[in-house]
């Protein structure tokens, strides 16, 4: 009868305990960086949508500005930031929350070159097919009512009126507004890296007056 002899465990090699450790390091290296990458996407998307916020309330709030305060003849441009942003009477105060949000916004004229765009566009389309010419007739045809490509004069240029004209005419009663939200302690580095959101609108003036830039609107009206 032969005695019962316990088997030995075998024990980790030192190289089996190397390989694991570097696994480990390995992997929670990858878990850092994944979860690091996620946090900055999580942090740059709420960025963007704080910034679109502001953005949208200080178009807003230019806005209201321009219609009470009318056109000026000159372009207006105004920047700051938004420590003192909040609602009075629901007592807000974002504080050091939107510490690192400036602003600026641009009341501007813009260009008005529309006859001959309008013109180059309606040959092209033309010439395509896509709109019908006016089966090669006499004053057929979108591009002929704007002069066309041919060198024949317009109805508008027959009547003595002139894209310059256009503009002029255009110009008292439209106004592009941007304004621009950025982020970061520069605004040429914010701009380069992206770290900005930028909306543009067109405010239009129904009467057309327009006010001298050095003049206060409400007393150039009297």
């Amino acid at each position: 009868m032969s005695a019962y002899l316990p088997r030995r465990r075998r024990g980790f090699s030192l190289l089996e305990v190397m390989v694991a450790l570097a696994i480990l390091v390995v992997s929670v290296a990858v878990l850092v960086e994944t979860q690091g990458s996620a946090a900055k996407i999580t942090r740059d998307a709420e960025r963007v949508i704080t910034a679109t916020d502001l953005a949208n309330a200080k178009m807003n709030e230019t806005l209201l500005f321009v219609e009470e305060e009318g056109f000026t003849n000159n372009d207006i441009s105004e920047s700051g930031d938004f420590d003192d942003f909040g609602d009075e009477a629901f007592d807000l105060a974002f504080g050091k929350e939107l510490s690192e949000y400036h602003w600026e916004y641009w009341v501007s004229e813009i260009d008005l070159a529309l006859a001959g765009d309008i013109a180059g566009m309606a040959s092209e389309l033309e010439s395509s097919g896509v709109i019908g010419g006016g089966g090669g007739g006499e004053g057929g045809g979108a591009a002929s009512l704007l002069g066309g490509s041919d060198g024949g004069g317009s109805p508008l240029a027959n009547l003595g009126i002139s894209s310059e004209m256009i503009t002029e005419m255009l110009t008292p009663y439209i106004r592009e507004v941007r304004v621009r939200v950025w982020w970061g302690e520069d605004s040429d580095e914010a701009e380069e890296r992206g770290d900005e959101i930028v909306v543009v609108t067109h405010l239009v003036n129904p009467t057309g007056t327009v006010f001298a830039g050095s003049e206060d609107p409400a007393a150039a009206a009297q």
